[in-house]
C-alpha cells in the first residue's frame, strides 16, 4: 500500500474518531450534525 494511501486513511480514520469524541461531550453537535443531515437529505432526494 503507498504511503500516501495510509496517510490518507490514517487522516480520515483520526478525524472521525475525533468528531465521534466531539459528539459524545456534546461540543460540536450543531456543528456536525448539520451536515450530516444535510447529507441525509441529499441521499433520500437524488434527483432535486
Amino acid at each position: 500500500m503507498p504511503l500516501s494511501q495510509i496517510g490518507s486513511y490514517s487522516h480520515t480514520y483520526i478525524g472521525i474518531t475525533y468528531r465521534c469524541q466531539r459528539i459524545k461531550h456534546g461540543l460540536t453537535r450543531t456543528h456536525i450534525s448539520m451536515p450530516w443531515s444535510y447529507s441525509y437529505i441529499k441521499y433520500q432526494n437524488p434527483m432535486s
